[in-house]
């Protein structure tokens, strides 16, 4: 296989564990268990009570320097040196922590016996965090923090996992490991660690759609201006769709020519070849990463790399998906890349009903997980032992409904809220996070003054993309007028005429039904590439059915779907390969114990 491109090396990261008077166990004996699930060689230091190693190239913060977890930090329209990131760790600045660019992690020393460690607002860039009797512990890899001590799976986590393919709140797959908040400032001393918010208070609503527009179209083109000027030679990556039509639509046309565009996908299929249209429209060079060699992967070849990708995800999202991407990534040229992510915020991606200001119900909570969240990411209905998937189905409806009730906000709101601080940090973000030390990555659109200003925004205002659809007429109306992949243009989303609105519809009806069909016939969309990867990954199963053993020890995986998986007779999908896939690698770091309270077997 010579097609696939070179598999990535570990990436950069640490583990800084503190203890207290009297603790149990010292700093040697918990780094020793918790660096020996790396397979990697680690930088370790102690000092006074703080014990410190890095892998992956990083290096431990010096006096002056902090470790950025990024390819690059940015404030704003300018980038950030480690010398900025530790001083604004230390003081701390806490304004400029909470606009530093999502993705955003980094960690420093503050004398000998205190640790600082920060995440961007939005959460984007992950770290983890684990507290035991007189010690705790902070770290890129929420595998390591389980193997400190021996640590149970958290069966609450997994039921999550298996419907949404995706955590929601701190949960990981590990008993006692948690993800860092969003807009943390953690500072590790003497066995403690403390918490403190650097994120601004939520916006007033609701705002003036007309001054956000303006507002926005000018911060938008600020930003990619001063972005271009840093960056001479950066990819725009570009699709069919609305997200990164805005971001070229904000780039100033005597700066679009020459720019580098580059779409994933197939060649000729319609995502490729609208952006290659445009692309011919605008004068700029068109790359596509295809993912049409996949088949050619050996079995050994499709496992290696998904479980490498799991482990980069830290076990917490669809290690299917990355792996398919990052095949096509190592064909792909370098350099700083713009990405359109972050656009959904303002559309209202998960609005179901008509009901913008009616309170947060079961039914209405249940609904959506069902028909929107649950459909292309849960597992096969035989896939988990009959008594779990019974547990696992209710307790994860009941979790969407209580994170949408607990938001305080009516219906719309709440959705907005769910698919900000939950969707986007715990499946975008840890997809972010797996790249975001292999190249420099800028989303605009999750910029902080971006999301305060579409999140002041009445949901009236967003849905169905008006919102984003005037914007994109503010930006530049040539390019509003054109057709997306598969639905009526831009500038029809921002007009409120008859027209307009039966181009819509029949866009939004023809998107439902094939959802509802989706839904109906059992039918799950896969990744792009993910159900060629996961049937390579099922037939390096059949060759070494050993690997799932573990998992058969669990009680947690039918035996009779194991076995037809062994003998050939299933194939998994890929969001069933994503789970066992996590599982997998999950239980060969701690010993499977359920979670206090979490066991329903």
């Amino acid at each position: 296989m010579t097609t696939s491109g070179s598999s990535p090396g570990p990436a950069a990261g640490f583990v800084a564990v503190t203890v207290g008077p009297g603790a149990a166990y010292d700093l040697d004996h918990l780094l020793d268990r918790g660096l020996s699930v790396l397979g990697v060689p680690a930088d370790r230091s102690s000092t006074g009570t703080v014990g410190f190693a890095t892998w992956g190239g990083g290096r431990a913060p010096g006096p002056d320097g902090a470790l950025v977890l990024t390819a690059e930090a940015r404030r704003h329209d300018r980038a950030l040196t480690a010398a900025d990131v530790h001083r604004a760790l230390v003081t701390p600045d806490l304004p400029l922590l909470a606009q530093v660019l999502p993705p955003f992690a980094a960690v420093t020393r503050d004398g000998a016996d205190t640790v600082l460690a920060a995440v961007d607002p939005l959460g984007m860039r992950q770290l983890y965090v684990r507290r035991g009797p007189r010690w705790s512990a902070v770290s890129t890899s929420a595998r390591v923090l389980a193997a400190l001590l021996p640590s149970g799976l958290d069966l609450e986590a997994v039921a999550v996992q298996s419907r949404l393919g995706w955590q929601l709140g701190r949960r990981t797959l590990f008993a006692g490991v948690e993800q860092v908040s969003a807009g943390s400032l953690l500072r590790l001393y003497g066995g403690t660690v403390h918490r403190r918010e650097t994120r601004p208070p939520a916006p007033a609503g609701p705002a003036d759609p007309v001054s956000t527009v303006a507002e926005l179209r000018d911060l938008l083109r600020d930003y990619l201006a001063a972005y271009l000027d840093d960056h001479p030679d950066p990819v725009l990556q570009l699709t069919g769709g609305q997200d990164s039509r805005l971001l070229l639509s904000a780039i100033d046309p005597a700066r679009r020519r020459g720019l580098r565009v580059l779409t994933l996908g197939v060649p000729g299929s319609p995502d490729v070849a609208m952006a290659a249209d445009l692309a011919r429209r605008e004068g700029m060079r068109h790359e596509v990463l295809d993912l049409t060699d996949l088949d050619e992967l050996t079995p050994e070849e499709a496992w290696s790399r998904t479980a490498l990708s799991a482990g980069e995800l830290e076990l917490a999202a669809d290690p299917v998906a990355r792996a398919a991407l990052d095949v096509a990534e190592g064909r792909a040229r370098p350099g700083s890349r713009l990405s359109g992510l972050g656009g959904e915020v303002a559309r209202g991606f998960y609005y179901l009903g008509s009901g913008a200001n009616a309170p947060v119900t079961a039914r209405r909570a249940h609904r959506l997980a069902r028909w929107r969240m649950y459909v292309n990411e849960a597992v096969a209905p035989d896939m988990l032992a009959p008594e779990f998937e019974d547990w696992a189905r209710g307790f994860a409806l009941d979790e969407v409904h209580r994170v949408l009730g607990d938001s305080g906000d009516p219906w719309f709101a709440a959705t907005d809220r769910l698919y900000l601080e939950e969707r986007m940090q715990r499946w975008a973000g840890a997809t972010e996070t797996a790249v975001c030390q292999r190249r420099s990555v800028a989303n605009p659109m999750l910029d902080d003054r971006f999301v305060t200003a579409v999140t002041a925004l009445a949901p009236s205002e967003k849905r169905g993309s008006r919102f984003l659809g005037r914007l994109s007429v503010a930006l530049d109306p040539g390019l509003s007028d054109l057709p997306l992949d598969g639905r009526p243009s831009p500038r029809s989303y921002a007009e409120a005429g008859w027209g307009a609105v039966v181009a819509r519809t029949r866009a939004t009806g023809e998107a439902a039904g094939c959802k509802v069909l989706q839904r109906l016939s059992g039918g799950r969309r896969a990744p792009a590439g993910g159900g060629v990867l996961a049937a390579g990954v099922a037939a390096y199963w059949r060759e070494r059915p050993e690997i799932l053993d573990p998992v058969r020890s669990t009680g947690l995986v039918r035996e009779e779907w194991l076995d037809r998986v062994v003998s050939g007779e299933v194939v998994p999908d890929a969001a069933s390969t994503a789970l066992m896939t996590n599982l997998t690698l999950a239980v060969t770091v701690v010993a499977v114990r359920p979670a206090s309270g979490a066991s329903p077997i």
